[in-house]
């Protein structure tokens, strides 16, 4: 169990995406205008810029904007070192492979765009680079409302934005990536495959969408099972975001109901039971110039055995930002989960403090590294504590 958490922990440290200076270039705008620098905390220009579809304005296209169309204006490269120091281990210092990732998108005309995240060196095969890729349309309602939809291999926005997108901390919260159990592993930060829709106001964003099955297919010995779901299930998903001040401080809920089809390890193919899940989450922010506070709570249910037994899960983390100035920030993050509500001795703990800095910044380019010190606490008595130091450093081209 040590070995498995502790692989959880490694693999799970997803790095937040860097400034795209592609898009600096493509807007004539600074890292700036869209990110507090040098913990990336969007502004608000950053997270209208991310929902209209990368791009200023949702339907605006003009003469202009296709003499703009250069592929150094529409795409960036991200090349990331990282150096994981974990107390108790040999080798203690440990080098993962560096990430190299493609990011681009951006309007292709009035009312389509796009947007593309692809990692080289993730995963097994290609296709599991893939962080993002989908097609945009802008429907234009009144002079501050538009309906996007999108269609492709995406997050829905509520959870990029509180997740990855949050900016600071090297990897996403606890409670949006740990899976409920062996047998039930569906997280929150899983890419969906499908359709979504969004309604956006000038202060209130509401959303929903319907997509394949958000996890992968395991049987009743919690092995996960390569191919589509059989039982050809689309999960749903509903969120809305009320802006309440210009700097974009928010509140929001989100609600996921899906499905994990259980297969019996005794008859490969047959379903043994369906696992109907839910995730319900109340998230928040206080954004200002320099300093931010964010955090979330989420909350849900799924099925653990044939006889229809089930269980709850639970967990929230709370982030804060302060940015000095450009070369110098502090942040921290507490996370604390609970995969069974009924068993404490499954619970985690995590808190993290870190400092960060740009290296150098520019239309161009621009590198920031990172350091960053965390601590995770199991219940169960027997798991020792998790000491991990990280350095890290991205550039963008």
């Amino acid at each position: 169990m040590k070995v498995i958490r502790t692989l959880i922990l490694l693999l799970g440290t997803g790095l937040p995406m860097l400034a795209v200076p592609a898009w600096a270039r493509l807007t004539g705008m600074s890292c700036e205008d869209c990110h507090q620098l040098p913990t990336f905390q969007l502004t608000a220009m950053g997270l209208e810029f991310q929902r209209n579809g990368a791009r200023l304005d949702p339907t605006h296209f003009d003469a202009s904007d296709a003499s703009a169309q250069k592929l150094g204006n529409y795409a960036s490269l991200t090349l990331e070192a990282s150096s994981t120091a974990v107390k108790g281990t040999k080798p203690t210092i440990q080098t993962s492979q560096p990430d190299i990732q493609l990011v681009s998108g951006g309007a292709l005309s009035s009312h389509f765009g796009y947007t593309l995240m692809y990692h080289f060196n993730t995963g097994a095969t290609p296709a599991d680079g893939m962080e993002e890729a989908f097609i945009q349309y802008n429907l234009p309602i009144s002079k501050t409302a538009f309906l996007q939809v999108r269609g492709g291999q995406f997050n829905p926005e509520i959870l990029r934005d509180f997740g990855l997108g949050a900016g600071s901390a090297l990897g996403e919260p606890l409670v949006l990536g740990t899976p409920a159990s062996t047998t039930s592993p569906f997280t929150l930060d899983a890419a969906l495959r499908g359709v979504d829709a969004k309604l956006n106001w000038s202060n209130l964003e509401v959303a929903a969408g319907v997509t394949d099955s958000l996890t992968p297919t395991t049987d009743s010995t919690g092995a996960s099972v390569a191919g589509p779901s059989p039982t050809n299930h689309k999960d749903t998903y509903e969120s809305a975001l009320y802006r309440f001040d210009d700097y974009a401080s928010g509140i929001g809920i989100f609600r996921l109901d899906g499905q994990n089809p259980v297969l019996d390890a005794a008859n490969p193919g047959a379903v043994l039971f369906n696992d109907d899940f839910y995730r319900n989450g109340v998230l928040g922010r206080f954004i200002r110039d320099n300093w931010r506070l964010m955090g979330a709570y989420f909350e849900g249910r799924h099925q653990v055995d044939v006889a229809g037994t089930t269980t709850k899960n639970a967990g929230y983390f709370l982030l804060c930002d302060l940015d000095f100035n450009p070369s110098f920030g502090l942040f921290g993050r507490y996370d604390d989960v609970r995969p069974d509500t009924a068993d404490p001795s499954q619970d985690q703990a995590m808190k993290t403090l870190g400092i960060s800095g740009m290296a150098f910044h520019s239309a161009k380019d621009g590198g920031r590294w990172t350091l960053q010190a965390s601590r995770t606490t199991y219940k169960d008595g027997v798991t020792p504590n998790n000491d991990q130091l990280i350095a890290d450093l991205i550039v963008a081209f």
